[in-house]
């Protein structure tokens, strides 16, 4: 019989690599993220020099930027950030749920783990919440997910 095992994963990211495709739209909320992960990458022993950060037109192209990342070979995990708000009509959703597919289908088809960082909100209040909060705050979150996943996959 299996049991189940109590796993710690260590949050440290010395020895990682990182890779991070971000959206430019909406520059000081995605600006935010961007340097927030960076940040909580950093204190966590990331190396940042051997970390990538490209950046994409808007939270659509998040996709292709992190299948590029993944398919070199060259990083641990891969992290998506991006903002998406919502409007009136459900163009939101499309693009939230586009992006959530895609960054799963990256880790199904390339074996690297990817990170949906990507902000979705109703209002800019929300999202400025979401991006540039203290108690909360979606870069941190990624970084510390992508973390995890990365520490994961490399004690398999």
């Amino acid at each position: 019989m299996l049991r189940a095992q109590k796993s710690k994963t260590e949050l440290t990211a010395t020895g990682l690599r990182f890779g991070i495709a971000a959206a430019r739209y909406n520059p000081e909320l995605a600006d935010a993220l961007v340097n927030n992960c960076l940040a909580a990458l950093e204190e966590a022993g990331a190396d940042l020099r051997r970390c990538r950060v490209i950046r994409v037109p808007g939270t659509f192209e998040v996709t292709v930027g992190a299948a590029k990342l993944a398919q070199s070979g060259r990083y641990d995990c891969v992290i998506g950030l991006g903002v998406v708000l919502q409007g009136e009509t459900s163009h939101a959703e499309h693009i939230a749920g586009a992006v959530a597919h895609g960054l799963t289908d990256i880790s199904i088809l390339t074996g690297v783990p990817t990170v949906f960082g990507i902000v979705t909100a109703n209002t800019i209040r929300q999202a400025r919440v979401r991006c540039l909060g203290k108690t909360y705050n979606r870069g941190r979150e990624a970084a510390r997910t992508a973390i995890e996943m990365a520490r994961t996959w490399t004690n398999l």
